[in-house]
């Protein structure tokens, strides 16, 4: 039986297409989800402070919001109670990381627990805010580093993806869409925070089902017993996926947990 259920939000929960809302058939699909006793937990790339009131807060017939938070990549974990997973990069590899962005090797935002900066000024930056409908203050990197880094978002195509894993080599390197990779602590993944919610949770394994549209996800998908690829996602995640569904539109996820039985 399927315990707790597990959304990412960029093209799954929200998108350019649906004015980064979420739609109407899915807010539906989340508070009956929910009434049937069935644990909703937020799992993204994003930290905390981007987090818009829809998912932070919630909305009517799902106030509060989600019933725990898998931020940043699963590097931090939290629900009403308080914090029950946190890890960071450590120092060492983020200055190297730090040092390549002075040089002018690559344009990054840098997530820490409280705040969101990006690098510099660029057209690439630019893109991803209008992705994410949010800003990022331009704030030096290296003052980030006693703040402590959970997250570095790195602006490379795929091609070019070789040169942040050989700098980052003791990191895990994932990648949502063509305009960035991110780079998380070698401890922490999206199955890191599932794994941690549901033991968090006092649930099984065996008792989740996964919702995602990239290829940060695909691993999350893979890990849950069952796990969704939305209509618009990725070739990568669709073949990790147990199922493809339709698009974020289209009652994407409203269709696929009646698909299950999970709602009528």
């Amino acid at each position: 039986m399927i315990k707790a259920a597990f959304f990412d939000v960029d093209g799954t929960l929200l998108s350019k297409s649906t004015n980064h809302l979420i739609p109407p058939s899915t807010k539906a699909a989340l508070a009956e989800l929910r009434r049937r006793g069935v644990k909703c937990v937020l799992c993204t790339g994003r930290p905390p402070i981007q987090l818009p009131p829809c998912i932070a807060e919630g909305f009517p017939g799902f106030e509060g919001g989600f019933d725990a938070y898998v931020t940043m990549t699963g590097s931090l974990c939290y629900d009403a109670e308080g914090t029950y997973f946190d890890v960071r990069i450590d120092r060492d590899p983020c200055e190297r990381l730090v040092e390549q962005i002075e040089a002018g090797a690559f344009d990054a935002i840098v997530l820490t627990r409280e705040n969101s900066w990006a690098s510099c000024d660029s057209e690439r930056i630019h893109e991803l805010e209008r992705m994410v409908a949010s800003t990022y203050p331009i704030h030096d990197p290296r003052l980030s580093l006693d703040e402590g880094i959970y997250q570095f978002c790195v602006f490379v195509p795929p091609a070019e993806q070789g040169r942040v894993e050989q700098i980052m080599s003791d990191c895990i390197v994932a990648r949502w869409c063509d305009l960035f990779c991110d780079v998380v602590p070698a401890t922490s993944s999206k199955p890191t925070g599932v794994r941690a919610t549901m033991e968090h949770f006092g649930l099984e394994g065996a008792e989740a089902i996964a919702f995602g549209d990239g290829g940060n996800d695909a691993t999350m998908l893979q890990y849950c017993t069952v796990g969704v690829a939305m209509g618009n996602g990725t070739d990568e995640a669709k073949v990790a996926a147990d199922y493809v569904t339709d698009n974020i539109e289209d009652d994407g996820i409203a269709n696929a947990l009646r698909h299950f039985g999970l709602i009528d």
